[in-house]
C-alpha cells in the first residue's frame, strides 16, 4: 500500500495531523491492575495541549522539563507536554543512581522535575520545583498550542549512556526527530507490507531511548498505529497475549532470547525433531511459491499473540541465525544502525530469503548522505543534532570541518547501497605487525557459539584476548570450549587469532541500555 506523504515538521503538528487523520483510532493502551486503558488520537492531542498551556503560564520560556520514569501513559504525556510547551524535555534514564541522575538534572539547568512514585528520594534532594507525574494536570479546554514552535527549536536534550566516557546531552530539534521518523516511515511503506492504519506494536523499550521513542512510537503515529505501553519483561509475554500485536521493536539480546526460549521450550516438550522436520516441509514449499509458515507454526507465533508480522531491533549486533530463524517461522526482522545524534536511526535492512547481505545493517534512510573517510562512518543530513549541551568542545571534535558528523563506527558501503558497520573506532586494536583488529566481530563470532553467553575481546600485550561468559545450564561448556576456540582460529586470519582466554562468573558489567563496559 502507498502510504501519503505527512506535511508536518513539529511535534505539535504530528499530533495535529493524528486528531485529523485517525482522530477516533487508540492511539495508546495499556493494562492498569485489571483494566485495559485505552486513549484516541484526538484525547490524547487534547490532553497534551492543555497540559502544555499549563507548562506555558507555569515555567519560563527555554525552560528544561525534566522526566523521569518507567514506560508509562503519564510518561509520555509529561514529554509531549513539555516538547509542544516550546521548553525543552530531558528524559532520564531511570536505572541510573540517584546521584547520577542528580548530576544530570543539575548539568541539563533543569527548572522542573515531573518524576514517577519511585523516584521520591530524587525529587526530595533535587533543589527546583517537581510534580509527580501521576498528579499532572488534567485535561481542559485548550484551544491550539499555547506558544509557536518551529521546526528548528530544540525540543529535547538526550543523554547518552555509551560504554565509556561521560555522559554528553545531545541537542535534538522537532525536526531533527521528526524528518528521521518520516523516513523511517516512508521505508516501512516501501519495504513492508503494511493494508492502513491499525498496526498494533507493544512497546517494550524505555522511553528515554530516542531509539525506542522514535521508532516504536513516533515513526508509526503518521500511520494510524497503535501503541500498547509493556511495563516491564516481567508482563511481557502476557501483554503479546492481551495486545496481540503485528510488530515490536526489541533489542538483539531480547530477541535472541526469545528465539532460544521457543527451541528450548520445543525440545522440553519433545518437539523440537518435528519442528525441524516442518521447517524443511516449509523452506521447500517457499521456494515453490507456497508460503505455509504462518500455519505451519501458529504455535510458535502464538508466543507473539499470534499476529505478529516484523520485529525491529538495533543498538547491538544480532546473530543471523536468529534473523534467518525468524522469518522462517514468518517473521520479518529489521535491523538498524543509529546514533542518538542522528535521532538517531542510520540505516535500516530487511531481511529477504531471495536477497540476503549477511553483516549488513541495511540501506540509508533517506533523511540522510554517508560517507566513508578513513574506514569511518560519516552522516549529514535533516537528522544530526546541532550540538552538545554546553560542551562546545565536545561538538567540535564530533563534526568534520565540512560539517559532516562523525560517527566513530567503522564500516563499508556495499556496490548495492548497504552499509556494514564493523567496529567502533575507540576500540580497534592495534597490533605490533600493523595489522588493525576490530574486536565487535569476533566477539559476534565468539558468542554464536551456542554455550558462550557473553564475549569481550581485547588487547593483551599485543595479543588477542577474550573472557568469556558461559551458560551455567551447559555443565561440559568448559570441557568443550577449548577445541570450539580450536576450530574458530582455524577460520580467521592469523593476525585474528584468539591465543589467551578467561572465563568470568558472572555476567558482564553493563550500560542500562545492556551493552557490555569495555576495559
Amino acid at each position: 500500500m502507498e502510504y501519503p506523504e505527512v506535511p508536518v515538521r513539529t511535534i505539535n503538528e504530528l499530533l495535529d495531523h493524528g486528531e485529523k487523520e485517525f482522530g477516533s483510532l487508540y492511539l495508546f493502551r495499556w493494562q492498569e491492575k485489571d483494566d485495559i486503558r485505552s486513549v484516541t488520537y484526538a484525547e490524547f492531542a487534547k490532553e497534551v495541549r492543555a497540559l502544555s498551556a499549563y507548562f506555558a503560564g507555569n515555567t519560563s520560556r527555554d525552560a528544561h522539563i525534566a522526566v523521569l520514569g518507567s514506560n508509562s501513559y503519564a510518561w509520555l504525556l509529561g514529554w509531549f507536554g513539555a516538547v509542544c510547551a516550546g521548553r525543552l524535555a530531558v528524559p532520564l534514564d531511570p536505572q541510573l543512581p540517584t546521584a547520577d541522575l542528580l548530576g544530570l538534572l543539575e548539568k541539563s539547568d533543569t527548572e522542573l522535575l515531573l518524576y514517577a512514585d519511585d523516584f521520591d528520594d530524587v525529587a526530595q534532594a533535587f533543589p527546583h520545583a517537581t510534580m509527580r507525574l501521576e498528579d499532572l494536570p488534567a485535561a481542559g479546554d485548550a484551544e491550539g498550542w499555547p506558544c509557536e514552535v518551529q521546526p528548528d527549536d530544540i525540543g529535547m536534550i538526550v543523554f547518552t549512556s555509551g560504554t565509556t566516557g561521560k555522559p554528553k546531552g545531545v541537542m535534538l530539534s522537532h525536526w531533527n526527530f521528526l524528518s528521521n521518523a518520516l523516513a523511517a516511515y516512508r521505508f516501512g511503506a516501501k519495504h513492508l507490507e503494511f493494508s492502513g492504519p491499525g498496526h498494533v506494536c507493544v512497546c517494550v523499550l524505555p522511553f528515554y531511548h530516542t531509539a525506542s521513542l522514535n521508532c516504536s512510537l513516533i515513526s508509526l503515529m503518521p500511520m494510524g498505529s497503535t501503541m500498547c505501553l509493556n511495563a516491564g519483561l516481567k508482563t511481557i509475554l502476557k501483554d503479546f497475549e492481551i495486545f496481540q500485536p503485528d510488530c515490536i521493536f526489541l533489542v538483539p539480546l531480547l530477541a535472541e532470547g526469545i528465539y532460544k526460549r521457543i527451541w528450548d521450550t520445543a525440545k522440553k516438550e519433545g518437539k523440537d525433531k518435528l519442528l525441524r522436520v516442518m521447517l524443511r516441509v516449509s523452506d521447500f514449499l517457499f521456494k515453490l511459491g507456497i508460503d505455509l509458515r504462518r500455519r505451519l507454526f501458529k504455535t510458535v507465533l502464538n508466543t507473539f499473540g499470534g499476529k505478529m508480522r516484523w520485529m525491529l531491533t538495533g543498538a547491538a549486533p544480532i546473530s543471523d541465525e536468529c534473523v534467518a530463524g525468524f522469518y522462517r517461522f514468518g517473521i520479518d526482522v529489521l535491523h538498524s544502525c543509529g546514533a542518538t545524534e542522528c535521532s538517531p536511526g542510520i540505516s535500516l535492512c530487511r531481511f529477504r530469503r531471495d536477497f540476503i547481505k549477511p553483516g549488513s545493517v541495511g540501506q540509508i534512510l533517506d533523511c540522510q548522505e554517508v560517507r566513508i573517510v578513513d574506514g569511518e562512518i560519516q552522516v549529514k543530513g535533516d537528522n544530526v543534532f546541532k550540538s552538545y549541551y554546553k560542551d562546545e568542545e565536545a561538538t567540535r571534535e564530533a563534526f568534520t570541518e565540512d560539517g559532516w558528523y562523525k560517527t566513530a563506527d567503522l564500516g563499508h558501503i556495499d556496490e548495492d547501497g548497504f552499509l556494514y558497520m564493523t567496529g567502533r573506532i575507540k576500540n580497534l586494536i592495534v597490533l605490533g605487525n600493523g595489522k588493525n583488529v576490530s574486536p565487535e566481530p569476533l566477539e559476534q563470532k565468539l558468542t554464536d557459539i551456542p554455550y558462550i553467553k557473553e564475549a569481550l575481546v581485547y588487547d593483551a600485550g599485543g595479543e588477542i584476548a577474550a573472557e568469556l561468559f558461559l551458560d551455567e545450564e551447559v555443565p561440559d561448556a568448559a570441557e568443550r570450549l577449548e577445541g570450539d576456540l580450536l576450530e574458530l582460529n582455524r577460520q580467521l586470519p592469523v593476525f585474528q587469532r584468539i591465543t589467551k582466554t578467561t572465563l568470568r562468573d558472572t555476567e558482564f558489567p553493563k550500560t542500562t541500555t545492556k551493552k557490555i563496559k569495555r576495559k
